[in-house]
């Protein structure tokens, strides 16, 4: 039987998955059909919002920095000689969630005013949730938000779809996506299911702790080489590292999907795929 490779090595993949994701993020900004972003904001952007396409190319650095962040974290958790329950699987998640935001506005076939207005959406979505429409809303948030509306309102801009996180996690990874974020998020909000059978779980002993270990370990780097992927397209660098972090990630997700099959088998499943190979 197959068995799981150590943490150790789930903890150097998140490492070395991280850094890529920094680097492809500091790169260069670049939007393929614009000669010179700031001679566009210059005819675009004015008063609440004077460089929107710059705007927006930060706001995609500044998601996948982000998600970057937590995969480091979670690899930092998962060398732990002994890692925790439940933080592992909330960075995971929020790797998940900042990858999929910085995936939505960096997709390289959108023409800038879509970039800008998928940007719009999610400066949208975060003034609702400092509650600007509310009595008590922060003065200086409100003004922020207005100015902002005003300036989205006078622009000829394509109508972008809502962001819904769900789907653009599962279509960052289709085959775990959609299950994994489910889980994550229980964990997250103190679901009482889903955390009494996370610990509950880590206490049947190492085995299982490392098979869960792995799971947040291959979601969150999948996530993330994805967005980072995503990102080098738009910004025209060198996709190298994020492909040798794509084909690290597809070894130990090899590995990993023998170790589930071999272990069935043991237990008695008789399955109708063969052995991943």
């Amino acid at each position: 039987m197959a068995s799981l490779p150590s943490l150790l090595e789930a903890s150097q993949l998140c490492d070395a998955t991280a850094q890529v994701m920094r680097a492809i993020a500091y790169h260069d900004y670049q939007e393929s059909t614009v000669a010179d972003i700031g001679s566009y904001d210059a005819a675009h952007g004015s008063d609440a919002m004077p460089d929107p396409l710059l705007t927006a190319h930060r706001l995609t650095r500044f998601y996948l920095v982000g998600a970057g962040d937590f995969v480091y974290s979670l690899g930092k958790l998962l060398g732990l000689d002994h890692p925790m329950v439940a933080s592992p699987g909330v960075l995971a998640r929020s790797a998940a969630e900042y990858s999929s935001r910085c995936a939505y506005l960096s997709d390289v076939g959108d023409s800038p005013e879509l970039r800008i207005s998928k940007m719009f959406n999610l400066f949208r979505e975060g003034f609702n949730d400092f509650g600007v429409n509310k009595s008590d809303a922060d003065p200086d948030m409100v003004k922020l938000a207005v100015g902002i509306n005003d300036w989205r309102s006078r622009q000829t801009l394509p109508k972008a779809n809502l962001p819904n996180y769900t789907n653009l996690i599962h279509k960052l990874a289709p085959s775990i996506g959609r299950r994994e974020y489910q889980y994550l998020s229980g964990i997250a909000h103190a679901n009482a299911i889903t955390l009494s059978e996370a610990v509950i779980s880590a206490q049947m002993g190492n085995e299982h702790n490392a098979d869960t270990a792995w799971r947040y370990a291959l979601f969150a780097t999948h996530c993330g080489v994805m967005a980072a992927f995503g990102v080098a397209l738009l910004r025209g660098c060198d996709p190298a590292p994020v492909i040798s972090c794509r084909a690290a990630y597809t070894h130990y997700e090899l590995k990993y999907n023998q170790y589930l099959w071999d272990l069935s088998v043991e237990r008695g499943f008789t399955l109708s795929e063969p052995r991943p190979t």
